[in-house]
């Protein structure tokens, strides 16, 4: 599944095991971290400890072990596996806490018949 998660694109639909299940509920939203070379043990812990403020969202992180990538990735995908955004890099060019709930947020509150928005970070309409 590593391989599907560090390909993804915007508006690709990922499967359910790609981004570590689905709740009962299936309307949690899922930022999936993709660890390089070595644990992002920091970093996974600083959004472990936002795990509240994510939920009152309907947004959830997993974090996925080690897979020797040079870079780390985070891939947001919302409550159908479509791909709102990616972000690779060192832990320092990941999104934060505040800028996953963002996402969080304006996942929880997208309209589900619009489909993915195309372009949603270029254009300004998304965090």
């Amino acid at each position: 599944m590593h391989e599907k998660l560090r390909r993804a694109g915007i508006a690709d639909l990922l499967p359910d095991e790609a981004v570590g299940g689905r709740p009962a509920r299936r309307i949690d939203a899922t930022a999936v971290v993709v660890p390089g070379t070595h644990p992002v043990d920091e970093y996974a812990g600083r959004l472990s400890a936002a795990a509240g403020a994510f939920s009152d969202w309907d947004g959830r992180v997993v974090v996925l072990p080690p897979d020797g990538a040079p870079q780390h990735r985070v891939v947001v995908v919302d409550r159908y596996g479509q791909v709102y955004a990616t972000f690779d890099g060192d832990e320092s060019d990941l999104p934060d806490v505040d800028a996953l709930e963002d996402w969080f947020r304006f996942l929880a509150i997208a309209c589900p018949e619009c489909g993915v928005i195309d372009d949603p970070v270029g254009r300004g309409w998304v965090p």
